[in-house]
């Protein structure tokens, strides 16, 4: 989605299942506001695995639902005429560690560029600041730097 680093984090969470001693919320939820008009929201919970792990990308025009086999559903106020459609990810489960493993022995750029990695580790940065702060943290994109 070439997502920039978000203006805003909010993470709330705590550890609700596995009292053993940790640090890291068992359960938690990340909302984060990217520009133009972007929520981009996440949420574990690592007391249950029913749902199992997916993704799930809501827009006007629809849902991709991505778990085993990726679905589209039409969002049928805006795509009235929209069908379901369903498919298969190209992607095997290890292809991003084989990658950067071939990328090394070969040296060739991997798929995954540093500047996504990034930007990703900014907003995992600000999510955890949000989280021991109890409240909504801000990029600043002047200084590069949490607000």
């Amino acid at each position: 989605m070439d997502l920039d680093i978000p203006h805003a984090v909010t993470m709330t969470g705590g550890l609700y299942r596995w009292l053993d001693g940790r640090e890291v919320p068992d359960t938690m939820s990340v909302g984060m506001v990217h520009a133009p008009g972007l929520l981009f929201s996440w949420d574990s919970g690592f007391g249950n695995n029913h749902l199992g792990v997916t993704e799930d990308v809501l827009g006007t025009d629809g849902t991709i639902s991505k778990g085993q086999q990726i679905r589209y559903f039409p969002q049928k106020v805006t795509r009235p005429e929209g069908v379901e459609m369903l498919g298969q990810t190209p992607t095997p489960p290890r292809a991003h560690m084989q990658n950067f493993l071939d990328c090394i022995r070969g040296g060739k750029p991997t798929s995954c560029p540093f500047e996504i990695g990034y930007r990703v580790s900014i907003a995992c940065s600000m999510a955890i600041e949000s989280y021991y702060a109890g409240r909504t943290v801000q990029w600043d994109s002047v200084k590069e730097e949490l607000a």
